[in-house]
């Protein structure tokens, strides 16, 4: 236990931007002593690739290849002895865009926050567009979000839909 808890107080993922390339370079840095960690990154869906990392005092590098198109990349390694670092069960999100060049750090409970603020301006009847405007970017969001199958991800994903959708009805 004392392991896992210096695991999420010590684990730190980064994302950039190769010079003049889409591909994406992700850093892990750790403070636990391990020699090597995989990587498990989707870029859509429940599609999940896999590296293994070794490590150059304690920091674990990889480039990957991105696709074409994309908006989010979903992240989460584990160590040799087992351990997952999945962000406490929300993966290591981030929506990327190539132009202009931006990767920005997001979660579940922020796409939360903005379905409540459309439910907020529905309800009172004021910027009602602006309301449509945010759901239709969760919307989107929640599409391309990575997630494993049969975990609270998927199952917050799937509640944010429907209250999406919830939405949507009353706005008819």
């Amino acid at each position: 236990m004392n392991v896992l808890m210096l695991l999420l107080l010590c684990t730190r993922l980064e994302l950039f931007f190769l010079k003049d390339s889409p591909d994406l370079m992700v850093r892990i840095t750790s403070e636990v002593k391990s020699d090597r960690v995989q990587l498990y990154y989707s870029f859509k869906g429940t599609d999940w690739d896999t590296m293994n990392l070794s490590a150059n005092n304690n920091v674990f590098e990889a480039r990957i290849k991105a696709p074409d198109k994309f908006k989010l990349i979903g992240a989460y390694f584990a160590y040799p002895d087992g351990v997952i670092d999945d962000n406490k069960g929300e993966l290591y999100l981030h929506e990327i865009s190539i132009s202009p060049r931006m990767i920005l750090p997001f979660s579940l409970s922020q796409l939360e926050v903005m379905v409540d603020q459309a439910k907020s301006k529905i309800t009172k009847h004021t910027h009602v567009d602006e309301a449509v405007m945010l759901l239709d970017y969760v919307d989107e969001m929640l599409g391309e979000l990575p997630y494993v199958e049969n975990t609270m991800i998927e199952l917050n994903r799937n509640i944010i839909r429907s209250n999406i959708e919830n939405l949507r009805q009353i706005l008819k």
